[in-house]
């Protein structure tokens, strides 16, 4: 009787049980973090690119409004970019106008900034306001698991197929694995050195409307 008492008294081993047991969910949790930092930070420079867009397309006539503000959005969110794919060669890098920096060299890791980075301008004053710059840009998320489970529920167009498993990850009726859900993460298709290649995204969308103080919708077209 004694020995029986003293064996469910007995706790070896469960602290080592306790961390098998905790350890992965905090991993998830420290990754998940990591990756909502990244989107956050991202996010601001977003905002302050299309800031910047519409304040460069405001010191031009309409027709070049969308051709101005692209270069400085692209310039600003190529310090972003973190395009997967990387290397010394002209081809893997964007047009130097976008990341050749004076004085320091060229950014790293920017081969799909055109692909990532969408501007939209009316040709037209059709907000009162001013200037009107909106910037879409196309996130990589490159922390595992919780980049591929973001990208999923991020994604907007969903197939029949991906709309009944958002159903039952709502309802709880099945777990919350990665395994399943990358294969239906959106993802950004680009062109690698042999095959193509897909990558998980989400779509930062930031809007930004400058007052014109002055009119130059009547400016001449420069050269």
């Amino acid at each position: 009787m004694t020995e029986k008492h003293s064996l469910l008294k007995n706790r070896d081993g469960a602290a080592l049980l306790e961390f098998v047991f905790c350890f992965p969910i905090l991993f998830v949790l420290f990754l998940f973090a990591m990756q909502f930092a990244y989107i956050m930070i991202t996010w601001q420079v977003v905002h302050y690119s299309a800031y910047m867009g519409a304040r460069s397309a405001m010191t031009v006539n309409n027709l070049q409004r969308k051709s101005r503000a692209e270069n400085v959005v692209k310039r600003i969110l190529a310090a972003v970019s973190a395009s997967p794919s990387d290397s010394r060669e002209a081809g893997d890098r964007a047009a130097d106008k976008y990341i050749k920096l004076d004085g320091w060299g060229r950014l790293p890791n920017t081969k799909y900034l055109d692909q990532q980075v969408d501007v939209d301008i009316p040709l037209l004053d059709i907000d009162p306001r001013g200037v009107k710059c909106t910037v879409k840009f196309k996130m990589f998320l490159h922390v595992p698991v919780a980049g591929r489970i973001i990208s999923f529920f991020a994604k907007d167009k969903k197939t029949e197929e991906e709309s009944k498993w958002q159903e039952k990850l709502d309802g709880q009726s099945y777990a919350l694995n990665p395994a399943l859900l990358s294969q239906y993460a959106n993802e950004l298709e680009v062109k690698g050195d042999k095959d193509k290649l897909k990558y998980p995204y989400i779509t930062l969308t930031s809007s930004c409307v400058i007052p014109i103080p002055y009119a130059t919708k009547f400016y001449p077209l420069t050269k």
